[in-house]
């Protein structure tokens, strides 16, 4: 009898002692995502437009304002607006270097956002497989392009969110080889122009 209630003892201090350390959001195993292509903007120079290395910035229509680095609060970004650019049709690309999906499975691209001073939705997300990454106006209408399937419902009217939202994933799982993804706004002095932030682009397996 008096083993029997050590041995109880032990297994309730044990059951304790376990729970104890254990919070609930332990008990949830997360899926793993193997990132392989981000893209934060930490080396960009700040308030000029995005010149990294392989990316291209190509704004359609010939006008003089492109995606731009900026920083605030120790947060690193790219923005652009139409609001007093004086371009009535803007159409603006920001195009990621050549990323290769061979070796990759279940692919999704995704980014963080904020939309401000919204009148109207401007941003469109493209892949295309044949972009010859020149950054000329020439080649990317040349290139073939396919609009991905994204929503960016979160937006202030007036003002800045406080906080970036997530895109979510957009499936680039059925494209293979080496890609390129634009991020794409079209709007206008006159019309819609909404202010975007856009931080973190990355591509990962989305498993």
């Amino acid at each position: 009898m008096k083993k029997f209630l050590i041995t109880t003892f032990i297994v309730a201090f044990t059951s304790v002692l376990l729970t104890s350390c254990v919070k609930d959001d332990d008990y949830v195993i997360p899926s793993i995502r193997k990132v392989f292509f981000i893209e934060n903007f930490t080396t960009a120079t700040v308030n000029a437009p995005i010149a990294l290395a392989g990316w291209s910035n190509v704004s359609l229509n010939g006008g003089a304002k492109k995606w731009e680095a900026k920083t605030y609060d120790g947060e690193f970004y790219t923005q652009l607006s139409a609001y007093g650019s004086n371009e009535v049709n803007m159409d603006t690309w920001l195009i990621s270097p050549s990323i290769n999906l061979d070796a990759t499975s279940n692919e999704a691209f995704a980014f963080l956002y904020k939309a401000a001073y919204h009148n109207g939705n401007a941003i469109s997300v493209l892949i295309s497989e044949n972009y010859d990454g020149s950054g000329t106006i020439a080649a990317v209408n040349a290139a073939t392009w396919t609009t991905l399937d994204s929503s960016l419902p979160d937006y202030l009217t007036s003002g800045y969110p406080t906080n970036f939202s997530n895109s979510g994933p957009i499936d680039v799982s059925s494209f293979n080889g080496d890609v390129h993804i634009a991020i794409r706004y079209v709007g206008g002095s006159t019309g819609i122009s909404t202010t975007y932030q856009i931080d973190d682009i990355k591509l990962y397996e989305n498993n």
